[in-house]
C-alpha cells in the first residue's frame, strides 16, 4: 500500500466514523479541500477564486482547517445518525491516489443523502495529506445538504492557461485513455469509439434520481439523457450523435483538456475540464474526474464524475427529475 492509498483510506475511515479530530491529524498545515460549484464556475476555480466560493456545500477550495470546522458546527444536526462513506475502488500512486466512494446518510430533513464520490488525495513525502478533491453529484448534494437553494451563474470567460502534460512519458493505457477526447473535439465519434471494446459501458450519475444512478445497475442513454447512470458505449455514441446533429453547440463538441492522470495496472484516472459554446451562446465549463478501465482490446469502462448540476443548468435539463 502506498504512502498516499494509505493516507487515502485513513481519510475515508475517519469520515465514515465522523472523527474529525483524525482527519485534522491526517492533514498537513495549510492543507485544503475542493469541491466543485454549479452554475457558478469562476467560484470553482483554484486560479481565479483561491478562496472558493463562500458557499456550503458546493464550495470551491476551502482551508481544510476552515471545513473542518463548518463539519463540527453543522454535521452532528445535519446527519444525526451519521453518514456512511464506503470505498469501492482504488488507482494508486505513491504521491497521489483516487479513491471512488459510495457515501449514505439521513439528513435532518428526512431525505436520504446517497451519494457517489471520486476523491483524490495528494500527500506529500512524509504522507500528510495536501490537498483533497472530491467530485461528485451536485444536484444530489446541493438538493440534500444545501436545501436546494438557488446558485448565482458565473463563466470563465478567460480560463488560466493550463498545459497538458506529455502522454508520451506515459505507459500504453493512459495514451488510449487521453485519445478519447481529441476525437470528440474534432466530432469524430466513430473514432471514439473505435477505442472502446463492443461490450464497453459508460457511467455518469443520475441527479435526483439516485436508483438509477447506482452502479452495478442499467439505465437508458436516450429516455435518461446525459445523467444516465451506467449505459452501453453503442448507446452512449448514439445519444452524443443525436445531440450532435441538433445543433446543440457552435462549437464542433466539447473541447476536452486533460491536466493531471494516474496509471495503476488497467486503471487510468483523468483529471480534466471541458469546454463549449452552446448554441445559444453560453460556455459549458466542466470539470471531470474520469475512470477508464483499459484492457488489451480496447475502453472496457468509463466512470465520469463531473459537476451535474452545472450540466443540467446549462443543458436545460431537469435537475428536479427523480424527486
Amino acid at each position: 500500500m502506498t504512502r498516499a492509498v494509505r493516507a487515502g483510506m485513513d481519510f475515508i475511515s475517519a469520515l465514515d466514523r465522523g472523527s474529525l479530530g483524525t482527519l485534522a491529524r491526517l492533514c498537513a498545515p495549510g492543507a485544503t479541500w475542493w469541491v466543485d460549484t454549479g452554475p457558478d464556475r469562476r467560484g470553482g476555480d483554484p486560479d481565479l477564486a483561491p478562496h472558493g466560493s463562500g458557499r456550503f456545500p458546493l464550495h470551491g477550495v476551502m482551508r481544510m482547517d476552515d471545513k473542518l470546522a463548518l463539519m463540527r458546527a453543522l454535521g452532528p444536526a445535519a446527519f444525526p445518525t451519521g453518514c456512511r462513506q464506503i470505498p469501492r475502488r482504488v488507482v494508486a500512486g505513491d504521491d497521489t491516489c483516487v479513491i471512488e466512494v459510495e457515501g449514505y446518510g439521513v439528513h435532518a430533513s428526512g431525505l436520504e443523502y446517497a451519494n457517489r464520490y471520486g476523491f483524490v488525495f495528494d500527500v506529500d513525502p512524509a504522507g500528510a495529506i495536501v490537498s483533497v478533491r472530491e467530485y461528485l453529484d451536485t444536484i444530489h448534494a446541493q438538493q440534500v445538504v444545501g436545501g436546494g437553494a438557488a446558485v448565482p451563474r458565473s463563466t470563465l470567460d478567460d480560463p488560466p492557461a493550463r498545459r497538458t502534460p506529455d502522454p508520451g512519458e506515459h505507459p500504453p493505457a493512459v495514451a488510449t485513455a487521453l485519445a478519447l477526447w481529441p476525437a470528440l473535439a474534432r466530432g469524430d465519434l466513430d473514432a471514439f469509439g473505435a477505442l472502446c471494446t463492443a461490450d464497453a459501458t459508460w457511467w455518469t450519475d443520475s441527479g435526483r434520481d439516485r436508483r438509477r444512478g447506482r452502479l452495478p445497475g442499467r439505465a437508458d442513454a436516450t429516455a435518461d439523457g446525459p445523467l444516465h447512470g451506467t449505459v452501453t458505449i453503442a448507446a452512449k455514441l448514439a445519444a452524443m450523435r443525436a445531440r450532435l446533429a441538433t445543433g446543440a453547440y457552435r462549437s464542433t463538441a466539447v473541447t476536452v483538456t486533460p491536466h493531471r492522470w494516474l496509471a495503476d495496472d488497467t486503471l487510468v484516472a483523468v483529471e480534466a475540464s471541458g469546454d463549449a459554446v452552446l448554441a445559444d451562446g453560453s460556455r459549458y465549463q466542466n470539470r471531470y474526474l474520469w475512470i477508464v478501465d483499459v484492457q488489451p482490446d480496447g475502453i472496457a469502462a468509463v466512470r465520469e464524475y463531473c459537476d451535474t448540476l452545472h450540466l443540467a443548468d446549462l443543458m436545460g435539463l431537469d435537475a428536479e427529475a427523480g424527486r
